[in-house]
């Protein structure tokens, strides 16, 4: 088997940091827990790093997590600076580290510890759905087939984004990222995904005899059609970049079209199933899960972004008609004098946007 090195690569024992005492408490509620009854689930959105997370997850969750879904950093080299409105003060603020590409020795450290630890989370029959770009999708999948075996390799998805400008002179735009599919297990959650035609076809009829499609005809010996209104869908996917006009739209730099997110959850998980999301940025998994009625855990270590996915949250369960059965959220951190100063000055009641621009 091929197997990816890295200068000072570490090999990783989940064994030995099972017992590793890592607490993370609740700092706020979101929703009333006196609708449910002692066994409900509560949702969890997670502030801090993932790697603690996980760790602090492992205790309850292992083999529990049905789908999970991640965008990491993709190793641009670069950093990402948020221009922020809060209140009546428009502030920089760093957002996230994406400056890997200095050093990818780390980040390969970084995402094999993680994808490790996301392994032993996932049910036996889970999928774990990793969305990159040029940057490092190839090195990212030599460690996967390391971690879930070649064989637990299940698509890779060219999301196709034609409406996003590019500056490029001296090579072809960009206009595709890749997202790479792994199951844990022989057997797991798949459910066929069907696209609406933009409008009717006349479609020769086919069925399977012994294992070979063939052409079904009448009586006569004539081939029979059908009209068809929908398809199979491939592997390549035409959806386009979140504009600023659309409802959805949050600022955050790395947010994703909520179509895409609902392909995917529909793909690789059932109603009541537990979706996780470990960069989840300003949650745009976490939203699309609830809409379709999916348990979730999520995580991100930006006080924006979790801060950010709040308050979509809020706005969400408002103005959804569904708004009875949304399980309550609890939103968890560890507790240092760090996190205590800023929980301390209200920082998940106030109001930000994220503005364009630098």
């Amino acid at each position: 088997m091929v197997r990816l090195t890295w200068g000072n690569r570490k090999e990783f024992n989940i064994d030995g940091i099972k017992t590793n005492k890592i607490n993370f408490e609740r700092i706020k509620l979101i929703g009333d827990l006196n609708d449910f009854s002692s066994n409900f689930w509560l949702n969890q959105l997670f502030w801090g790093d993932n790697k603690l997370v996980m760790i602090f997850l492992l205790s309850e969750f292992t083999g529990k997590i049905n789908l999970i879904y991640i965008d990491p950093p993709f190793a641009t080299g670069s950093n990402y600076i948020l221009k922020i409105r809060m209140g009546g003060n428009i502030i920089k603020e760093f957002g996230y580290k994406d400056n890997w590409g200095k050093n990818l020795d780390i980040y390969h450290q970084m995402m094999y510890e993680r994808l490790i630890l996301m392994k032993e989370l996932l049910a036996s029959n889970g999928l774990i759905i990793i969305h990159l770009d040029w940057h490092v999708s190839h090195y990212i999948r030599a460690i996967l087939d390391e971690i879930f075996g070649k064989e637990r390799f299940v698509n890779e998805i060219i999301w196709y984004y034609y409406n996003k400008y590019s500056a490029g002179k001296n090579n072809l735009p960009r206009a595709h990222d890749n997202i790479l599919i792994y199951s844990k297990g022989r057997s797991y959650t798949f459910n066929e995904l069907r696209l609406k035609r933009d409008k009717p076809i006349k479609q020769l009829m086919r069925e399977s005899v012994n294992g070979v499609l063939k052409n079904v005809k009448d009586e006569n010996g004539h081939v029979k059609y059908r009209i068809v209104h929908d398809k199979k869908a491939d592997d390549v996917w035409r959806i386009p970049c979140i504009q600023p006009a659309s409802s959805e739209w949050t600022g955050y730099p790395t947010q994703k079209h909520p179509m895409l997110l609902e392909r995917l959850i529909q793909i690789g998980s059932n109603e009541g199933d537990l979706i996780a999301d470990f960069f989840c940025g300003s949650g745009t998994t976490l939203h699309v899960a609830e809409r379709l009625n999916r348990r979730w855990i999520g995580c991100d270590n930006s006080k924006y972004a979790i801060s950010i996915a709040i308050q979509k949250f809020l706005k969400q369960r408002v103005t959804n008609s569904r708004d009875n059965d949304f399980y309550p959220i609890e939103l968890l951190a560890l507790q240092n004098e760090e996190t205590k100063k800023i929980i301390k000055s209200g920082f998940f009641d106030k109001k930000i946007e994220i503005l364009r621009g630098k």
